[in-house]
């Protein structure tokens, strides 16, 4: 059966509940770049116009875009969803897109690592600007950033450049998340600080891990997990203080003194259970709120109250939090004023 995915009648628009673009990412998790790329280059989710051209979308495009994630999630191309969208007869299609699409992030991680390796800027920008503009950010996260950085731990522990490479990675994706510290236009939704917490056996460099291989693997690990943090920060409209590796007693220093809304921390391998007390007691006595994330943050069992939510879910409640203070502030403002305005009419 054929649907219709033709551009709504203007007539037909009054009473219908329509949505502008940042609503509609906001409820599907596919940002505004990528909504206008279906449109133009795939001819996918076509919104209504306002007169001065403002996008318009209505139930059954959102409806459009639920599916759309849902063939994307299943391992289908952006460019082969539509004949799936208009037919549900196309079986084999669907049956053997998965396997191409596999192959399709396989080659992404082979020519992102290319890039790495010989330090090529262009290209690194490009194979992510792609990515990034066609596809909904958790879905690049899961099936080409993370799964990147997995395999690339182990192809740059034995590398004796390896410090170098991650130097550089490190330095151009700070400047796409920097890039961005404008959001559009948009005011950043929250500000975080981001510490990356070293083992017991304290920061060290890739050369005086020489016999611990496991630990380099550890620190390397959090490293490149901290710029797929970064990336995913900026995607949220978060803008990121980044405080490099700081150790428990550092940490400590950061109290009261450091103006952000909460603080994630990316711990590394073996906190054994005295550290992990340790470790306890600083972040309860911390004035901001404090959350354990990243790939070695479980095994802390003994600070499981510290983990941290979805970033979405935690950024929507600080950001419930911040209004909330502001509405506070605004109704103290608004008493006093009338408090004042009320003793100047009784001095008359």
């Amino acid at each position: 059966m054929k649907q219709n995915h033709s551009k709504p009648e203007p007539d037909n628009l009054e009473s219908r509940e329509l949505l502008p673009i940042g609503e509609v990412s906001l409820l599907t998790g596919v940002n505004a770049v990528t909504l206008r790329a279906w449109q133009r280059r795939f001819g996918l989710v076509i919104p209504a116009r306002t007169p001065k051209g403002h996008r318009l979308y209505t139930p059954e495009n959102i409806q459009q875009i639920h599916e759309i994630n849902a063939w994307l999630a299943k391992g289908v191309a952006i460019s082969k969803v539509k004949p799936l969208l208009m037919s549900s007869a196309l079986v084999t299609e669907v049956d053997c897109t998965p396997l191409q699409e596999s192959d399709l992030w396989l080659e992404q991680i082979t020519a992102l690592n290319s890039a790495l390796f010989e330090l090529d800027q262009h290209k690194l920008h490009q194979i992510l600007d792609e990515a990034l503009g066609l596809y909904p950010f958790q879905l690049v996260k899961q099936q080409l950033l993370l799964a990147w950085i997995t395999q690339l731990t182990p192809l740059l522990e034995p590398r004796l450049d390896a410090e170098l490479l991650l130097a550089w990675l490190e330095s151009e994706l700070a400047s796409r998340t920097g890039g961005r510290a404008s959001f559009a236009g948009q005011a950043s939704l929250a500000q975080i600080g981001l510490v990356q917490l070293p083992s017991t056996l304290g920061q060290k460099t890739a050369e005086q891990f020489s016999g611990h291989s496991s630990m380099f693997n550890s620190s390397m690990t959090n490293r490149l997990y901290s710029l797929v943090l970064r990336l995913e920060l900026a995607e949220l409209r978060v803008s990121v203080v980044n405080l490099g590796v700081l150790d428990t007693d550092s940490l400590g220093l950061i109290n009261n003194r450091l103006k952000v809304d909460a603080l994630l921390l990316l711990p590394e391998a073996n906190h054994p259970a005295s550290k992990q007390t340790e470790l306890q007691s600083v972040l309860e006595q911390m004035a901001q709120a404090c959350y354990l994330i990243g790939p070695f943050a479980p095994t802390l069992t003994a600070l499981s109250g510290f983990m941290a939510p979805e970033l979405s879910e935690l950024i929507g409640q600080l950001t419930a939090a911040k209004e909330q203070q502001k509405k506070r502030q605004r109704n103290q403002k608004n008493s006093t004023a009338e408090l004042v305005q009320g003793e100047q009419v009784y001095e008359r």
